[in-house]
């Protein structure tokens, strides 16, 4: 069998669940050749796929940083964009540039799956299809819901064979952008299969160098890094509840130093590990019985595998406020919307033991931590009747 998968680097999170595919067919399955492209970084190098790439990776970025408003107001508007018109700027700005070289791969490699982790890729095998290419047509093409909400233009990849989304919550939304329900597979959202994996909190804490008689907040805000971790930990001083917090920065350098400063100069008063780039967050989670900061749809599924309540930061891009706001009317999820308040949220969730046990109960109710394996084996085997 032979399986082509399609990403692109925002974010990291649409490469992290390919890897988390590409890992479990490898293992499961090792008859199976596996290619993965990047829509916009790999194949020919013209002028337009170049700027396609920046607009994608280096842009959103930019974009999000300097002018979170304004990208959060551009992207509601495509949210409620009338469907029936066509989508000319997408598809000159980035369909129509990375087109070419995947149709390319599709008719020499010709795969018998393929594996849609963004939009863009699920809309270039749809045209691909339309256009009647007979590669594109005869593999089975699978496409993701990566976040907990449908993105904008879900509506041109109809032509896929299935659509995996994180709930049935989503179909009334599925169904208004012309998805026929049968081709929907809830199977949720594809993670490292080790977040799956139980590991005791007193075990996890022994490795880690953490107080076994202590509540474990992780905080943890992703690359990019928005709102300021820095003050959020100060303001974890308020808290009446005794905790250790563990911070992880990732490449966020910058964070990690300012952190190591207020910790020498005695400013923040609770026990904290200040750590960067890690490999063993799934430990960390393991260990932990809070997790403040970004609600990505791949960070927020490796948190609610290890039953970890999420405390979302303020400052959020798009396509995250939207999770929070399903994942909060789902009461796996905390706001904090005054950061000045943001202690009060900690301690309330610490001290109020039915509430806490709620939340792991609802996070019981929608986690799916065998989803990479379910994605995996569709890919390879097809839909179990």
């Amino acid at each position: 069998m032979k399986l082509l998968i399609l990403t692109v680097s925002a974010g990291e999170g649409h490469n992290s669940m390919s890897r988390a595919i590409s890992n479990y067919i490898k293992d499961t399955y090792p008859d199976t050749e596996i290619m993965q492209i990047d829509l916009f970084k790999d194949g020919d190098k013209t002028k337009r796929k170049k700027q396609a790439s920046w607009m994608v990776n280096d842009g959103y970025f930019t974009l999000v940083k300097v002018a979170i408003k304004l990208a959060n107001s551009q992207f509601e508007k495509l949210k409620n964009r009338d469907i029936t018109r066509p989508a000319t700027t997408l598809r000159k700005n980035f369909i129509t540039p990375a087109t070419p070289y995947v149709e390319k791969v599709i008719n020499e490699y010709q795969p018998d799956a393929v594996f849609c982790a963004h939009t863009f890729a699920g809309i270039i095998m749809t045209d691909l299809r339309n256009k009647g290419n007979e590669n594109a047509l005869k593999a089975k093409v699978v496409t993701i819901v990566s976040d907990y909400d449908i993105a904008p233009y879900t509506e041109l990849l109809t032509k896929v064979d299935y659509i995996v989304t994180p709930s049935e919550d989503f179909d009334n939304d599925l169904l208004k952008k012309g998805f026929d329900l049968s081709k929907r597979l809830a199977l949720g959202i594809p993670v490292q299969t080790k977040f799956s994996k139980f590991i005791d909190k007193n075990e996890a804490k022994n490795k880690l160098g953490l107080d076994l008689n202590k509540k474990t907040v992780m905080m943890m805000n992703g690359g990019v890094g928005f709102g300021n971790i820095a003050k959020l930990v100060l303001n974890l001083n308020k808290c009446k509840t005794d905790f250790q917090i563990v911070c992880v920065c990732g490449r966020n350098e910058k964070l990690k130093k300012e952190l190591e400063n207020l910790k020498k100069k005695g400013k923040i008063k609770k026990d904290i590990f200040i750590l960067g780039f890690v490999n063993n967050v799934d430990e960390i989670m393991s260990a932990s019985d809070v997790l403040i900061g970004k609600v990505g749809g791949l960070s927020s599924t490796e948190a609610f595998n290890k039953f970890l309540p999420i405390i979302a930061n303020k400052k959020l891009p798009f396509q995250e406020y939207d999770n929070m706001i399903y994942l909060r009317k789902k009461r796996v999820c905390e706001y904090i919307a005054n950061e000045s308040k943001a202690y009060e949220i900690v301690d309330d969730l610490f001290s109020n033991t039915e509430k806490y046990n709620l939340m792991q109960e609802q996070i019981k109710a929608i986690r799916k931590p065998n989803a990479t394996k379910d994605i995996g084996d569709l890919l390879y085997k097809g839909k179990e009747e």
